[in-house]
């Protein structure tokens, strides 16, 4: 303990914690400085129908506005410590952190995208959160088409964009998800259409509970 205490005082001096945001230099490791902090705005939980059976809660940070939205856009420039900083908020300002799940699922990247931009921001995410709730990653999901940006299409395309395009990546195991609950963990909520098609096919392995956390909330 003493000498983790020494690599992290000798860490801050040379290269001592700075906001995510406005980039002013902090006295303790945190995400943003206080008046940017101030600057999140809470939403409330929303629910989305995934069918007859199966609804998943969504949790987010913040509406879609800064500071948040800095962290959510910086996957555009490689940075992937941001994706770290979205998933430490996650846990420090939602819900998520009380309730009992058993796997947590990232919203799978196109590979033509991962091999573009070098990592796929909401698995970085997944497994941050994994760290902080000791709870495994289920990377059982694979993106099998290359969808347009949902951000370019209206409300409509945005629901038939992602309409099927996840899958399983191999054969899972079946009586071990069973009637488990899984956290799935995306960047942003705007129509609800990604996470709604990824539930659809976790729905298959027949969960007790689907939910979700997202960064931001559009809608």
């Amino acid at each position: 303990m003493f000498f983790k205490h020494i690599i992290s005082t000798l860490t801050t001096l040379i290269a001592p914690p700075f906001c995510a945001f406005c980039k002013n230099f902090l006295s303790t490791d945190t995400v943003f400085c206080g008046r940017c902090f101030d600057k999140i705005q809470p939403v409330v939980s929303t629910t989305l129908p995934i069918t007859q059976k199966y609804q998943a809660k969504v949790f987010a940070v913040s509406t879609y506005k800064e500071p948040v939205r800095s962290l959510i856009l910086a996957k555009n420039y490689h940075n992937i410590i941001a994706s770290k900083q979205l998933a430490h908020l996650m846990w420090q300002y939602t819900y998520i952190k009380n309730i009992e799940f058993d796997y947590i699922v990232p919203v799978p990247l196109h590979w033509t995208r991962f091999a573009k931009r070098g990592f796929n921001q909401t698995q970085e995410m997944a497994h941050y959160l994994s760290k902080l709730s000791g709870k495994p990653v289920a990377d059982i999901l694979y993106r099998n088409k290359k969808t347009a940006f949902q951000a370019q299409l209206d409300k409509k395309k945005r629901l038939t964009n992602v309409n099927r395009a996840f899958s399983f990546k191999t054969i899972v195991d079946r009586v071990a998800y069973k009637n488990k609950t899984f956290l799935v963990v995306d960047d942003l909520l705007t129509t609800g259409a990604t996470l709604k098609s990824v539930c659809r096919v976790l729905v298959d392995l027949k969960p007790k509970e689907l939910i979700a956390v997202v960064g931001a909330r559009g809608c």
